[in-house]
């Protein structure tokens, strides 16, 4: 039905109504800001098919997809459609270049892969064979590896690269010039400093160190330089603060005792004997310059006028003269024995306050020497909580893993190279780029970490099958919430040997049914993990290998020293002659003549000229020889002692690791104890040795006059002894200030060469990684053990001669200042900050200090009674004429009686107390056993408590626990650095098998 008139209009009019509005407001598509690319690609994207759409105009386009989208599709594609910079698209260009060239890398290892494939199939094959069965081969080699190793590493590599986009990643990283700026903070706090964030230096002059003294009274009299008892390096523990001290009281004690002995040194210089002023001078110091006793009975008074003294004389005889010795010595070995048990009291005085006044890990921490193999840390706390009734606030398990910690070190130094290598790739590929030669340097760097990389791999694997075994818990540390919960651990285990193994032991503190040896925990910095599982036994055979190899050494030393000897015996037998009586008291031209006459002579005539008039006088130019002669082989059998000295020192160092030592302090200590041994016999004790018969027939050299300290003896022994002590004063510091002048010039060197900006330059050197320039300004180790041997064996050799050879406490006193003040610099100024030293070292040297004493008295006895210097009378007053008489001859002498009474009488003391110490304790011992009543080792304990008692999370959160606060092994520094791990890996991990992966990530496993 068509439409009337009137509907036909009104259509119309509709129409123009709306033809009239869309004109007022006029649509705009969405889609018109499209570009006719874009339009077309979404027409394709939505399958809409439209022929020809390349000759379409850009206005039919958009007419068509607002026709058939509308506005929704435009919102949703308006995000992908967005208009790019240049700079965008060119970072996704460079983006879609990287993702290309990892696929074709991929495809090229698919392909080598594929290479090897039937290779693969025969390994797998004769992986399965067992051994003596399966296929044969022939090992061909391919650039000088079978193609199972070959075709091993290709696999390696490759599985490596498919863990991830790490293994590519880690060298697109941008290289990091290192910050001299960091290196010089670092080197502020690896080396001892004060405390706080500052870091400041010790002024090396001003820093006190302390005394044993008293604080007030007359120990204040006696404090010449005000430095008060406290010392400022007590931070670093009271191993290093006794250390300091130790040498100021040894040096003081040897300076009163070079007092009281210069009376006679100025008598043995103007003694009688002038054989021994031509052979060499510091022989005038001792007895042998008093001649012997058959042919001198009276020496003169130094400084004396016989006007003054008509009815004696200026003359002493000889056996008077020994009598005054021998109160002398008795003087010296009393005030030398109070001085000891002065020390002794106030190290364990220091010890006890430098305890009360430091918080440190082992206050709260209790050593559990065997557990349980299948113990557990819950397991431990829960019982030690139980049994103290205080919090456990963490238990550390120690396992027998030493394999598994060496392979986990050996790892760490190769992860180390392989930092370093990738390092250096990316300097090649940020600072380098473009530059000629540089594909052939990333070539060869590639290769390089690959190959640590399949080096790492390898490593894992070998550690893998260690690990495979079972792991067992063999030692425990359960560290407690407060010192009270410590002291209530040690007081409930407070058993003796007998309680722990036989009896009385409580079944409710037994662990899983196994008795617990507990004990006061080392410091954390001090422990030795990888040696914790070696037995008693395996450590004691471990130390007899290392003596004997050095016993050897010491057989060595005594060969050389006899051949020595022996040369110089020959070489001194043309100057034997004695001198005429007055000789040196007649005219110069009657003393030529005389010697012309009888050229044998000649050694007294020229030893009073200068040794340029004995060089121009034909008459003395053999004497000059042999003299330089003689004292050439003096000074060089005193260097070989010294080289000796050094090769002990070195052999007990790889000695130290060898003997598998549980703590640092054990270690320490042993090696001290033997350095000094080694060192003593071999310095001080080998010119005993040649008057023995059997020792001379062993290196078969004899001697004929080398018996009991004669006078030829101190021409030769004792001169050798003054002379190896005289090089030991400079001797062992030596090296370590070499090392440090040479350490101080580099750094100049460096600083010389930085930029305005405190930047290094390429030119000078390039530093690829930060921790190469931080090595570079860090300083050797402290070593504490080294330094107490060196130091004994001073004070014992200088003290053991000390009647005979009246010079050898000064010696030992300017030694002893020396040792002072260098080692004091060098520690302020080059060592790293030590481990926490423990006291045990310092005790040790004041025990054997001991031991010196008696034999000091020994030495004198044997030096003033063998009769050869001082005939001497009986007790009895009957004048002795045979010096070979028996022993209790030599001994039954009036001038040896205040001596031997001291002697006696210090033995007798000293064997009381520790007999009546000794004896009372083990009758308490036994009245203990038998009532099963506890010990009494926890009231020392107790009096060790920190004056201000702080709780262990408080006192760790707060950072002031002295030195590490955790017995966590991967927070040792010591095995972070060991293990190439990171503080911020170190504190989320406590286990050694959690180090994994080859990423250098920075704060990730390594020290990127």
């Amino acid at each position: 039905m068509e439409p009337t008139g009137f509907s036909a209009i009104d259509t119309i009019r509709q129409r123009a109504h709306e033809v009239i509005v869309e004109a007022q407001n006029p649509h705009i598509s969405p889609y018109s800001e499209w570009s006719s690319d874009d339009l077309r690609e979404l027409l394709v994207q939505y399958q809409i098919p439209l022929r020809d759409s390349y000759n379409a105009t850009h206005e039919t386009l958009v007419r068509i997809c607002d026709q058939v989208f509308g506005a929704e599709v435009a919102e949703s594609e308006k995000d992908c459609r967005r208009q790019f910079s240049i700079e965008e698209i060119t970072r996704m260009g460079m983006a879609a270049r990287t993702i290309q060239k990892a696929f074709f890398r991929r495809q090229a290892w698919k392909k080598a892969n594929e290479k090897y494939q039937d290779y693969n199939a025969v390994f797998d094959y004769m992986g399965d064979c067992e051994e003596g069965e399966g296929i044969e081969y022939d090992v061909v080699d391919i650039h000088g590896l079978s193609h199972q190793e070959s075709f091993r590493r290709h696999s390696m590599l490759r599985r490596i690269n498919e863990q991830g986009d790490d293994y590519d990643e880690e060298i697109e990283v941008e290289w990091r010039k290192p910050s001299w700026n960091f290196a010089k903070k670092f080197e502020a706090a690896s080396r001892p400093h004060r405390a706080g964030k500052q870091m400041a230096k010790y002024n090396w002059k001003k820093a006190t160190s302390g005394r044993h003294c008293f604080a007030g009274g007359c120990g204040e009299q006696l404090d010449l330089w005000d430095e008060g008892r406290t010392s400022e390096f007590s931070q670093f523990g009271i191993g290093i603060t006794n250390y300091f001290k130790f040498l100021k009281w040894c040096c003081w004690v040897m300076f009163i005792l070079s007092l009281l002995h210069v009376p006679v040194l100025i008598v043995n210089a103007y003694g009688a004997n002038d054989l021994i002023g031509s052979s060499f001078n510091l022989a005038t110091t001792t007895f042998g310059n008093l001649g012997s006793a058959e042919d001198v009975d009276s020496v003169d008074i130094p400084g004396c006028d016989e006007m003054e003294l008509p009815l004696n004389g200026c003359r002493v005889k000889k056996n008077d003269l020994a009598i005054l010795y021998s109160f002398i010595d008795a003087a010296g070995t009393i005030f030398f024995i109070l001085a000891w048990l002065w020390l002794r009291a106030f190290e364990s005085k220091e010890s006890r306050m430098l305890n009360r006044s430091t918080v440190t890990a082992s206050d709260y921490t209790i050593r559990l020497k065997s557990v349980p193999a299948d113990t557990t840390e819950k397991e431990l706390a829960i019982h030690f909580a139980r049994v103290t009734g205080e919090a456990v606030a963490a238990v550390h398990l120690a396992f027998n893993n030493s394999k598994e910690i060496k392979q986990y070190i050996k790892r760490g130094r190769i992860m180390k190279q392989r930092f370093n290598c990738i390092q250096r790739i990316r300097y090649e590929k940020t600072m380098r780029d473009g530059q000629p030669g540089q594909r052939k340097r990333l070539r060869n760097l590639m290769r390089e970490r690959e190959s640590l990389t399949i080096a790492v791999r390898q490593n894992d694997e070998r550690r893998s099958r260690v690990i495979q075994e079972r792991q067992d818990a063999i030692q425990a540390f359960v560290t407690f919430e407060t010192e009270t919960g410590f002291i209530e651990a040690m007081l409930k285990y407070n058993f003796n040997w007998f309680q722990r193994y036989c009896c009385c032991y409580p079944e409710r503190l037994k662990f899983k049914g196994q008795r617990l040896h507990v004990e006061q925990a080392p410091e954390p910095s001090t422990i030795m993990w990888e040696n914790l599982e070696y037995s008693s036994s395996s450590r004691y055979f471990r130390k007899f290998l290392t003596t004997s190899v050095a016993l050897l050494a010491i057989l060595l030393s005594i060969m050389l020293t006899f051949l020595a000897r022996d040369f110089k015996d020959k070489v001194l037998k043309y100057a034997s002659m004695p001198c005429p009586d007055q000789f040196f008291e007649l005219d110069s031209d009657y003393q030529l003549e005389l010697v012309k006459s009888n050229l044998d002579l000649s050694h007294c005539y020229c030893s009073t000229l200068r040794i340029m008039d004995q060089w121009n006088m034909n008459l003395c130019h053999d004497h000059l020889v042999t003299w330089l002669a003689s004292t050439s082989i003096s000074y060089g059998a005193g260097f070989v002692v010294i080289f000796m000295n050094f090769f002990f020192t070195w052999l007990l160092n790889v000695a130290g690791s060898f003997e598998k030592h549980q703590s640092l302090d054990n270690m320490e200590e042993s090696n001290m104890v033997r350095v000094f041994l080694l060192k003593f016999v071999n310095s001080g004790c080998l010119v005993l040795l040649y008057g023995q018969k059997w020792l001379q027939r062993l290196v078969r050299i004899r001697f004929d006059d080398a018996s009991d300290f004669n006078v030829d003896w101190y021409a030769t022994g004792g001169t050798s002894v003054m002379i190896i002590m005289l090089l030991n004063i400079i001797a062992p510091h030596t090296g370590s200030f070499i090392a440090y002048l040479r350490h101080r010039a580099k750094i100049r060197r460096l600083e010389r060469s930085l930029t305005k900006d405190k930047e290094t330059k390429d030119s000078h050197k390039i530093w690829y990684t930060q921790e190469k320039m931080n090595e570079f300004y860090r300083g050797p180790p402290f070593r504490l053990n080294y330094r107490y041997a060196q130091v004994l064996v001073t004070i014992y050799i200088c003290w053991m001669y000390a009647i005979s050879m009246p010079i050898m406490p000064m010696i030992g006193a300017f030694s002893c200042y020396l040792s002072y003040w260098v080692d004091k610099f060098l520690f302020c100024n080059f060592y790293r900050t030590p481990p926490r030293y423990s006291d045990r070292m310092g005790k040790k040297c004041t025990k054997l200090l001991g031991f010196l004493i008696v034999l000091h008295m020994s030495m004198s006895l044997w030096m003033m009674g063998g009769g050869h210097i001082f005939q001497g009378e009986s007790l009895s007053g009957k004048q002795l004429g045979d010096i070979a008489a028996s022993w209790k001859g030599r001994l039954l002498k009036r001038h040896l009686f205040t001596i031997e009474a001291t002697l006696v009488l210090f033995v007798t003391c000293i064997f009381l107390s520790q007999f009546s110490s000794a004896f009372w304790s083990r009758v308490c011992d036994c009245l203990r056993c038998l009532t099963c009543r506890k010990g009494n080792r926890v009231k020392g304990l107790r009096n060790n408590m920190n004056t201000l008692q702080v709780d262990y999370t408080s006192a760790s959160a707060r950072e002031i626990i002295r030195g590490l606060s955790s017995y966590n092994i991967l927070q040792n520094p010591k095995y972070q650095e060991a293990f190439a791990i990171t503080p911020e890996f170190a504190a989320t991990h406590n286990k050694v098998s959690s180090i994994r992966g080859y990423n250098t990530k920075e704060g990730d496993l390594t020290l990127a």
